[in-house]
């Protein structure tokens, strides 16, 4: 379909007829399926502007563009004359066909846009507890108690520290599980309890000297 026929279309459709009323553009629109699709989508923007305007207002919506078209037309120019009329009669119902359905389509109801938060971005920070495990309670059994000497020696190897250290440990923690208090007399029915906060606070040479006391007066 070509232009012409497009104008022949408009033209008629501008004076009043329709198809039922124009065997003129009954022929016209039935000469191709281009033809029919163009007319019925003129007949959907005349509708949808009656149909959001009101029909008054459509007519006169349809008059103000019909003087702005004439007083333009009216206009000198060097042009050779064409009659524009109908091509511009065109541009402004595809105008308005493209506003009604843009407000048809629009959403009933504006949703303000919300202010977006500028959210500050923090490094998190990581607490590191340290735990501090506490030793298990060291128990020497009596009965596997040969001398104190050299259970305290085994004793000391394993912990890294003085042996003196250790056996006045075991002394001072556990006096009555010996006899009379003698350092020298172990009883073999007891756990001896070795006590490792006197062993890290005791001076080794303060220990040596206690021990050899002890070992020698039998208290």
């Amino acid at each position: 379909m070509n232009e012409e026929i497009k104008i022949q279309i408009i033209e008629l459709m501008d004076a009043g007829a329709t198809i039922e009323s124009s065997p003129e553009l009954k022929a016209l629109v039935d000469a191709s399926k281009e033809a029919r699709e163009f007319y019925e989508s003129l007949l959907v923007s005349e509708s949808m502007l009656e149909g959001f305007f009101g029909g008054d207002k459509a007519k006169e919506l349809n008059a103000k563009a019909e003087a702005f078209i004439d007083e333009q037309l009216e206009k000198p120019s060097n042009v050779t004359s064409i009659n524009f009329k109908p091509f511009i009669g065109f541009a402004v119902a595809a105008s308005l066909a493209v506003i009604a359905l843009t407000i048809v389509n629009s959403p009933s109801e504006i949703i303000e846009p919300v202010e977006v938060t500028e959210l500050v971005y923090e490094e998190p920070v990581v607490v590191i507890e340290e735990i501090i495990e506490e030793p298990e309670p060291i128990f020497v059994s009596g009965s596997e108690m040969e001398t104190l000497w050299s259970t305290a020696s085994q004793i000391a190897n394993d912990l890294g520290v003085d042996k003196y250290q250790v056996m006045y440990a075991i002394y001072e923690a556990n006096k009555d599980f010996f006899v009379n208090n003698d350092i020298n007399a172990p009883r073999a029915d007891r756990d001896y309890f070795v006590d490792l906060s006197i062993i890290e606070a005791v001076d080794v040479s303060f220990a040596a000297s206690e021990v050899k006391r002890h070992i020698f007066c039998h208290c």
